[in-house]
């Protein structure tokens, strides 16, 4: 399983090793990590060193409740664009919402889902099989997630629920007053739960413009670092092709140099089928298009391909249930 980690996300926990007054080098040169790395942006760690890093610096920290103290060292370029794009998210609601979607551009380590539930919107966070997590990386997750919100909302901003899916440290007390309230340990999974009323509030650091951008850079980013999956190569074919115009199940299987037989053949291995794929992509790019009211349907239709604006509608009724301009209306 050959899962990665943005490496500039590690540079989070330097920091405060520093802080600590320990000396990181060794302790990341022990895991594998290359110092140079985590100021490299196109730098990926495999995650089973990401794993040893985390079990080095729990031996060397005394301290359960530290990984709730290191955000105050957080800054968005150690999440890359996806931190800059919530940053500039209009609601929390969308912040949570690039979490969900994008969460593999800093680690495929993490899965995510995000519902509406009495108590508010709620993410929760599930570790990828086969990996063991540190209970302070279960920590620090719900912890910067806690932290990326009050960063656009308020420092009074509080959750409706918090989860921790590990056991209560002996004392709790360090999590109570960073979240500032009740922290259910021992869940089934961690999550977090913002209440309605604020996730939807609008925030006066939005800038849309500017989050349409790196939503563009985050939907190629993810494409690109899953290349090795047929489904995903696929799709990042499809994607770098699309302003052609007539993308073909010929065309993508030349590229991959397989044969359409055996392309098809693979990717019904993994359940879909190369028209999916094509449709999926296009309603992907076509939605964040469309989120730009700078952008005309005419121009739309013919960065995704087709022909005709008559033709995009079309397709887009039929993936969404609404047409282009009725979905460009839900969004105001």
């Amino acid at each position: 399983m050959n899962l990665t980690h943005f490496a500039p996300a590690t540079s989070l926990l330097w920091k405060y090793l520093q802080h600590r007054g320990v000396d990181p080098e060794p302790i990341y040169r022990k895991a594998g990590i290359n110092p140079e790395w985590l100021s490299n942006p196109q730098a990926r760690i495999n995650i089973a060193c990401v794993e040893m890093l985390w079990q080095q610096a729990v031996a060397v920290i005394d301290d359960p409740a530290f990984a709730v103290k290191m955000v105050a060292y957080w800054h968005p370029s150690m999440t890359g664009a996806l931190g800059y794009a919530c940053l500039v998210s209009p609601t929390l609601r969308q912040v949570l919402g690039r979490v969900d979607r994008y969460i593999h551009t800093v680690t495929e380590g993490l899965n995510t889902t995000l519902e509406d539930t009495p108590a508010g919107l709620k993410l929760s966070i599930y570790v990828t099989d086969g990996i063991q997590h540190q209970p302070q990386q279960h920590d620090l997750v719900i912890a910067l997630l806690m932290h990326m919100c009050r960063f656009n909302y308020g420092d009074e901003l509080v959750a409706s629920d918090i989860c921790l899916a590990h056991p209560a440290p002996d004392n709790t007390a360090d999590f109570i007053a960073y979240f500032g309230t009740d922290v259910h340990f021992d869940a089934d999974v961690d999550s977090i739960t913002i209440p309605r009323a604020d996730a939807d509030r609008e925030l006066v650091s939005a800038n849309k413009q500017l989050a349409l951008m790196h939503d563009e850079m985050l939907m190629k980013y993810l494409v690109e670092i899953k290349k090795g999956d047929i489904v995903n190569q696929v799709k990042s074919i499809i994607l770098d092709n699309l302003p052609d115009g007539q993308i073909t199940d010929k065309l993508v299987a030349s590229e991959l140099n397989l044969s359409e037989r055996s392309m098809q053949r693979r990717l019904k291995e993994h359940q879909t089928t190369f028209r999916f794929l094509l449709d999926n992509v296009r309603e992907m790019v076509a939605k964040q298009y469309i989120e730009n009211p700078m952008n005309r349907m005419s121009d739309i239709a013919f960065l995704l391909g087709f022909s005709e604006q008559s033709a995009f509608s079309r397709a887009f009724k039929k993936w969404t249930g609404k047409s282009p301009v009725e979905y460009r209306n839900t969004l105001n």
